[in-house]
């Protein structure tokens, strides 16, 4: 099961780069995607990331909750609006919580966008 959650997050991960520069081998084997480009031209012969460098981009996140994790990935798809919570974490230091989601609720983020406002550590990380 361990193996299969990490070739899971390796496969969302992997889609979530910029696909130009990506190896069909960092997608799960066995997955639809994989079989979609594994002919493709666009993708090098030869793996980008070794296996420690994927261990060392997952470590960060690797104990977030399930839950977290959800958002994330669902917020990683509108970077301007991580971009722009980020700093709007940045200009409310004190909004942590609960209190930083009800403050932001009138932004026109994307809803997954505004929940990681209670995360500003994982806003200031996404925004690197």
């Amino acid at each position: 099961m361990k193996g299969r959650a990490r070739q899971s997050v390796t496969a969302c991960l992997a889609t979530l780069a910029p696909l130009s520069t990506l190896s069909p081998s960092v997608f799960a084997q066995n997955g639809p995607f994989y079989r979609l480009v594994q002919n493709s031209s666009a993708f090098p012969s030869e793996a980008i990331f070794s296996q420690q460098e994927f261990d060392q981009m997952l470590a960060p996140i690797a104990l977030f909750p399930d839950s977290l994790l959800t958002q994330i990935l669902m917020a990683s798809t509108y970077p301007i609006e991580v971009a722009e919570a980020a700093r709007w974490s940045r200009d409310n230091p004190d909004m942590r919580g609960d209190q930083a989601v009800r403050a932001a609720q009138h932004e026109s983020w994307e809803p997954s966008v505004k929940s990681l406002v209670a995360f500003p550590q994982v806003l200031a990380m996404m925004d690197d």
